[in-house]
């Protein structure tokens, strides 16, 4: 969902890093918006390290052509995006090697897909999980969890029982994270507008409500979340920052307050760390590649944002923890 990003300077918190596991799980606890934390950065992102835009990676296209990058997983040396325009699943080579065909796009389908976040599940027989933000359903707008073998194949798709209004529709669940516990199956839902999580449990039927937390630190919105062992990363398009803190393996709570991160700024030509202009105004997608190391991926930016945050959209960013 694309957001028209505030030039003021927001922050977001981090924490130490975990590398992506296999049981990524993590719990949160509400927290009272009176408690929210400001969000003031202890320090920018280093990076980016790599950098690319989408069009550049897969054979074929040329700068015209729309890639709205909205989330992102790494598994197995790769980086899984999915696109709010395409229907398309993208598996990119972590080299980030232009034209080249160990890039590939998977999948069918035209229009705006609305999908806005991509998980992984690899217990029993591995898959992905892609969600889309909202979809009209019994007179509401709910989202729904799309789910991909390995392969990206298409399987089957289930409704969460979290209703957005019409009003609201577009800022319904902009990230989750897979979690395993208890033998069960757990999505973290990333509310846009609000910064609340639902915690959501598999069933045949659905996905249904266990928990709602909220995200202790105060964004203009929030953008992705992704879970790596007991260390969860969110992001925020309109404040530019990132959020690292640590989830409690026993509840659905955190157990911190977390640190808040910077992307970097720069100059009005795009070049990084040459001024103060918010360049990284569109971030969409998040996920751990290491301890200390993260991969996002942006939106294309609006018609009302600055001319010089298209240098930094629709495009795969690496940057690491200062």
């Amino acid at each position: 969902m694309k957001h028209f990003i505030r030039l003021a300077t927001c922050a977001v918190a981090a924490l130490a890093l975990t590398q992506c596991s296999t049981d990524r799980a993590a719990e949160v606890k509400p927290i009272a918006p009176a408690h929210l934390a400001d969000a003031t950065a202890v320090g920018t992102l280093v990076g980016p390290l790599a950098e690319k835009k989408f069009y550049k990676l897969f054979d074929g296209y040329k700068s015209g052509d729309d890639f709205e990058g909205s989330g992102v997983y790494v598994n197995g040396g790769r980086y899984y995006v999915v696109f709010d325009n395409r229907y398309k699943l993208g598996s990119i080579a972590s080299s980030l090697p232009e034209n080249s065909a160990q890039n590939t796009l998977t999948g069918s389908g035209s229009g705006s897909s609305n999908f806005e976040a991509i998980t992984y599940d690899a217990n029993n027989t591995p898959h992905y999980y892609v969600t889309e933000e909202t979809v009209p359903h019994n007179g509401a707008y709910y989202p729904r969890v799309r789910q991909y073998d390995a392969s990206l194949g298409y399987q089957n798709s289930l409704w969460t029982d979290v209703a957005f209004s019409s009003a609201n529709s577009n800022k319904g669940f902009e990230g989750t994270a897979y979690v395993r516990r208890d033998s069960d199956d757990y999505l973290l839902g990333l509310i846009e507008g609000t910064g609340q999580i639902k915690v959501l449990k598999k069933t045949s039927s659905g996905w249904v409500t266990q928990a709602t937390m909220t995200v202790p630190v105060a964004f203009p919105d929030y953008s992705d979340i992704d879970i790596s062992g007991s260390r969860v990363a969110i992001t925020t398009q309109e404040g530019s920052q990132l959020w690292v803190g640590t989830l409690s393996p026993l509840t659905w709570s955190f157990t911190d307050a977390g640190r808040v991160y910077d992307f970097p700024r720069g100059s009005s030509t795009g070049t990084v760390g040459a001024g103060s202009n918010v360049l990284y105004g569109n971030i969409e997608g998040v996920s751990w590649v290491d301890a200390t190391t993260l991969v996002c991926v942006s939106d294309k930016a609006g018609n009302s944002q600055p001319s010089y945050q298209q240098y930094k959209d629709q495009s795969i960013h690496v940057f690491r923890l200062p």
